[in-house]
């Protein structure tokens, strides 16, 4: 018997769908509608940039998809009237949500429905406190500065304690000197 083909493609596309979604760090879905063409290049190119993708999916593959991770708490979004898309997290995952936040801000067709990181499930208020974050860069050279400072607060006062004993030195020596003539 030949099975149907468009049920093969879309066994296929689920199973790809799936594998985008078990084999990254999380994914944030948004609903999308009215928006140009143009824009949505422009957005890709700095998701694309910022090391990841964003994908425009079928919401009924994708809830099938979802339930086939083991995600079934996800599925609600997929039942919105829009077109829907997905934001994949490969890198920072500040940046990626940071990049889709600032878009909805330009584009108000363009909403963040939720997602999936780092095992948490998240809510759209999660999200915005995601995007609110400062990068993994800023983070660390925040927390070496905070590592540095007592090191040189002591590098500073051993210094000082040093400097004062040379001075100290310095005017017995001269003393001893202006006694000898």
């Amino acid at each position: 018997m030949i099975e149907k083909y468009g049920k093969k493609v879309r066994e296929l596309m689920i199973g790809e769908i799936k594998e985008v979604i078990s084999g990254n760090k999380g994914f944030v879905f948004s609903s999308l509608e009215n928006i140009k063409a143009s824009e949505m290049d422009r957005f890709r190119k700095k998701i694309n940039q910022a090391g990841s993708k964003y994908l425009l999916i079928k919401k009924r593959l994708a809830k099938k998809a979802l339930e086939a991770a083991g995600l079934e708490q996800l599925t609600q979004i997929t039942e919105q009237d829009k077109a829907m898309g997905m934001g994949v997290i490969k890198g920072d995952p500040v940046n990626i949500i940071r990049i889709m936040m600032d878009f909805a801000k330009e584009n108000k067709g363009f909403v963040v429905a939720g997602g999936y990181f780092d095992g948490m499930v998240l809510d759209p208020a999660k999200v915005k406190q995601l995007s609110e974050l400062p990068s993994r860069e800023v983070l660390i050279s925040k927390l070496l500065g905070a590592m540095n400072g007592p090191i040189t607060g002591f590098v500073g006062v051993s210094a000082g304690i040093l400097r004062k004993f040379l001075y100290a030195i310095n005017a017995i020596k001269d003393q001893k000197e202006g006694s000898n003539k």
